[in-house]
């Protein structure tokens, strides 16, 4: 039977090569330590770039469907350039014009936030 002994490193292979396992804790290809506590925030980060991916997968979408040609792009370039900004501000724009109809629109219930009393004005 073959003994592992913790703090001997051990190197993974295949699709995990340069990551490994030395002394009860993981290192990757670039040298860091991970913790065993720091691995619970995996789940979040692939959460987190699964939703990047749809969001910038929906702005492709929506560039290419805009009537305006999108930004110039260098002519070597395969694949489009979304730019987020700009995405954003659409998505923003078409957000609050939803339910809006006009100048006869009831008015915003908005709060809009403020920093506290204001001091006295003098006259």
């Amino acid at each position: 039977m073959i003994k592992i002994d913790p703090q001997d490193r051990i190197d993974l292979t295949g699709p995990w090569a340069g990551f490994g396992f030395q002394g009860g804790h993981m290192f990757t290809p670039e040298g860091h330590q991970l913790e065993p506590c720091d691995m619970v925030w995996w789940s979040l980060t692939c959460n987190i770039a699964r939703e990047w991916r749809l969001m910038m997968a929906e702005a492709r979408i929506e560039v290419a469907t805009r009537s305006v040609p999108p930004r110039k792009a260098s002519a070597t370039t395969k694949s489009s350039v979304i730019y987020l900004a700009e995405a954003l501000r659409i998505r923003r724009e078409r957000r609050l014009s939803v339910g809006v109809s006009g100048p006869d629109a009831d008015p915003s219930n908005v709060v809009y936030m403020s920093r506290g009393p204001r001091p006295r004005q003098r006259v």
